[in-house]
């Protein structure tokens, strides 16, 4: 299997860290500090490890076997709170034996784009049946995040799933009638009506379905934590459960949903958290395609 685009692009950036704890194995990152909403990846590599886990919190974060070593992604959250963020790694060697080292990272804040507007009162009304609707949608979204596929699905670099530039960024914090809002978990992406949508990588449909803010709506699982959202959809091509490969149409651009317009709404998640997409294209020779789409 070719190595993941993110992991092929730390393997040529990686910073020696020290850590605490005295296990006889390397930790490897591409940089000890990270913004809100970025990727970290994290090698660990020694001719004596069996088995390695990591834990953020109550929550474990795996590794996958790449190129002799052990990789993991792990995503900081848009909201996630500015400072010091320290990550268990736990290994055994061949012979059982455990050992731990503790990953300290330092979170920086980012500057995330503001816009306040103002809607009629009836545009942002959402009566009760919407209201309960909307939270069972939202907990749905919520069980997926908690599910972790062991095996690593995905394979190279990350494609973005339509060629337009980017119309609403990633983190925009929007005040609507003088109300503060949850930001912006994804970008939202130019789309004409009709325009074939791609998967961004290998994986497997989790969900397919029309929810009321997100319209038809595809959530691809890319394994290990690591899941892509594809928004606002005209239409589907694919089924739930279905395996996708890399480049698939999975459905067209549409304006189903709260929107006013056709786009597309790109997210994703990684261990729950809520990460930039363009960190997937920003890897080693997806770095030309990530510019482009900024413009």
């Amino acid at each position: 299997m070719r190595a993941s685009g993110i992991v092929a692009f730390a393997l040529c950036l990686l910073s020696r860290v020290s850590f605490a704890g005295d296990a006889p194995w390397n930790v490897a990152l591409r940089s000890s500090e990270v913004f809100q909403g970025g990727i970290v990846e994290i090698r660990v590599s020694s001719e004596d490890v069996r088995t390695i886990k990591g834990y953020f919190r109550d929550q474990e974060i795996p590794f996958f076997t790449e190129q002799g070593s052990f990789a993991a992604l792990f995503g900081v959250d848009l909201e996630e709170k500015p400072g010091p963020l320290a990550i268990a790694i736990q290994g055994w060697s061949h012979s059982g034996e455990k050992n731990e080292k503790l990953v300290i990272l330092r979170v920086r804040e980012k500057t995330f784009p503001q816009e306040k507007i103002s809607v009629p009162a009836v545009f942002d009304r959402i009566d009760e049946a919407t209201r309960k609707r909307i939270e069972r949608e939202q907990e749905r979204l919520s069980r997926l995040w908690a599910i972790s596929t062991p095996q690593r699905l995905w394979e190279g670099d990350f494609l973005a799933p339509v060629s337009g530039g980017i119309t609403s960024p990633f983190g925009l914090r929007r005040i609507i009638n003088g109300s503060p809002r949850s930001p912006h978990g994804g970008v939202d992406l130019k789309a004409p009506l009709g325009a074939e949508i791609f998967a961004a990588n290998h994986g497997r449909v989790v969900l397919r379905e029309e929810f009321f803010f997100s319209g038809k709506s595809i959530v691809l699982d890319h394994g290990v934590g690591l899941y892509t959202m594809y928004f606002h959809l005209a239409d589907f091509r694919i089924e739930k459960d279905s395996q996708v490969r890399k480049g698939d149409l999975i459905g067209w651009a549409g304006m189903t949903g709260r929107v006013t317009g056709p786009h597309l709404h790109w997210g994703v998640r990684l261990h729950g958290a809520r990460v930039d997409p363009f960190q997937l294209l920003e890897a080693a020779g997806n770095r030309e395609q990530a510019e482009g789409r900024k413009q």
